[in-house]
C-alpha cells in the first residue's frame, strides 16, 4: 500500500468516527426531557403541606379555615375569598406551572375544585376532620 493510500484510509476512518460520534451525541440532544415523577410528587407534597400550614389570621391556618368553611362557618375570612387566596398562593409558588387543587367533603362532593390539568401527578392527599385536600401538578 502506498503512502497516499494509507493517509486516505486514515482520513476515512477519522471521518467515520466523527459521524458516529455526532449521531450518538444528537440522540441525546434531540431526545425530549422526561419529567421525573418523583420530583413532581415531592414538590406537590411540600406545597400542599406548606399551604395548609400558612396562617391567615392570628392563629388560624388555611387548614383550619377549610375545615370551618366545610362546616359553613368562617373564623377569619369569607369562604369565597379563601378560594381566591389559595389560588394566589399556589400561583406565586409554582411560577407558571399548571396544577389542580381539590378539597372534597366526606360525602364525596367537592368543596373547592380548581382543575387546570389533564395529565396530572397527584400528591398524597391530606385528611381534614371532615374532608380531604389534594394538590396535583401537571406533566409538561
Amino acid at each position: 500500500m502506498k503512502k497516499a493510500q494509507a493517509e486516505i484510509m486514515g482520513l476515512v476512518i477519522i471521518v467515520i468516527l466523527i459521524v458516529f460520534i455526532a449521531i450518538f451525541a444528537l440522540t441525546f440532544l434531540i431526545k425530549p426531557k422526561e419529567v421525573n415523577e418523583d420530583v413532581l410528587k415531592l414538590k406537590a407534597n411540600a406545597l400542599r403541606s406548606s399551604l395548609l400550614k400558612t396562617s391567615l389570621c392570628k392563629d388560624v391556618t388555611i387548614k383550619d379555615e377549610l375545615e370551618n368553611c366545610i362546616d359553613n362557618y368562617n373564623e377569619c375570612i369569607d369562604c369565597n375569598i379563601l378560594k381566591g387566596e389559595i389560588s394566589k398562593i399556589i400561583n406565586y409558588s409554582l411560577e407558571k406551572e399548571d396544577y389542580s387543587f381539590t378539597v372534597s367533603v366526606n360525602d364525596g362532593n367537592n368543596f373547592i375544585n380548581i382543575e387546570n390539568c389533564k395529565d396530572k401527578i397527584t400528591a398524597v392527599s391530606q385528611n381534614l376532620k371532615n374532608g380531604k385536600v389534594e394538590l396535583s401538578l401537571c406533566r409538561g
